[in-house]
């Protein structure tokens, strides 16, 4: 589904599934949950990426080898 779609053409989809009753309540679903991801509004934009958890613990010496600044 595109942002901005109008309609959901899905005939084949439909018609062509081994449950068709199945895949068009399939198809509903994924509609309205398209919708309300859209209306729930977006993270703000940033021009850089932020990290949204702290590297503490998981990146250790033993895995990245000792920094140069800690021979000092």
């Amino acid at each position: 589904m595109e942002l901005g779609c109008d309609a959901v053409l899905l005939a084949s989809a439909v018609t062509r599934a081994h449950n068709p009753v199945g895949m068009a309540k399939a198809m509903k679903m994924a509609v309205a949950a398209g919708r309300a991801a859209r209306t729930s509004g977006r993270i703000p934009p940033r021009r850089l990426a932020q990290a949204s958890s702290s590297f503490d613990g998981i990146i250790t010496e033993r895995v990245r080898g000792p920094r140069e600044d800690d021979s000092l």
